[in-house]
């Protein structure tokens, strides 16, 4: 018994872009239980299954049906939460409970703000300091999750930081991220690499699942890219 589920920025591709197919024959192959898109378009996985997204609003104007994080399911959704606290940088998280091989799971879809979010060239109300918003979001991240079952939970995204040496982020914000996912919320996806780059799309799983094998996704496709991010996909399983 076994659930395979994927994550990937996909770079706010549409139904519609030319490189969205192979986008989609790339997750179809894994043939997933559970996906988590971020920066995508809420329709992208719309013709089959079932989606829940974060709030449209993100800090930024944008066009209609961008999210910063999406959550797609084989099964309908059940309490669904597109705010996860107040405070936490908007529309940036969303969660639900769905069915799946394993049974009922939580999921929790995260875009943890990258180190310039509302920065130098944010022109809205409260413009913040290079790594303020991630760091307020890993700040409230632990509250959020201890709320949650420590059962078959589930949280991926992108969380914008590689794990381990040669990590880019400040030291504090290392030992943050690795305080909001302590051992019994282990990181599966800490050191998974793609042409000796380490990805920044993550997976955390509670400890009573395991992950039986974790693969990178290409993000190449002949001389050009589909994102800017490549992939990763787990086959999960019950210890």
């Amino acid at each position: 018994m076994s659930l395979t589920i994927v994550t990937w920025n996909t770079e706010w591709a549409t139904p519609r872009s030319r490189r969205t197919t192979e986008i989609l024959r790339r997750i179809d192959e894994h043939a997933p239980g559970v996906v988590c898109l971020t920066e995508a378009h809420e329709g992208l996985l719309a013709a089959t299954g079932h989606t829940i997204a974060a709030q449209p609003y993100y800090g930024y104007a944008a066009p209609p049906h961008r999210r910063k994080v999406l959550l797609w399911s084989r099964e309908p959704w059940e309490r669904v939460d597109d705010v996860g606290a107040a405070a936490l940088p908007p529309g940036r998280y969303v969660a639900g409970v769905t069915r799946t091989s394993l049974g009922e799971v939580t999921v929790v879809g995260v875009c943890i703000p990258w180190h310039g979010c509302r920065t130098e060239a944010y022109r809205g109300e409260g413009r913040k300091k290079r790594w303020e918003d991630h760091e307020t979001y890993l700040q409230l991240l632990p509250d959020i999750l201890k709320a949650l079952p420590n059962r078959r939970l589930i949280v991926m995204g992108d969380f914008n930081q590689a794990i381990g040496p040669g990590s880019r982020a400040p030291r504090r914000l290392q030992a943050a991220l690795r305080e909001a996912f302590p051992p019994h919320r282990a990181i599966v996806t800490a050191g998974t690499d793609f042409r000796e780059r380490k990805t920044i799309d993550h997976i955390a799983l509670s400890e009573d699942l395991h992950a039986e094998t974790v693969t990178a996704i290409s993000h190449l496709d002949g001389g050009q890219t589909l994102s800017d991010h490549f992939g990763v996909a787990a086959r999960v399983s019950p210890r």
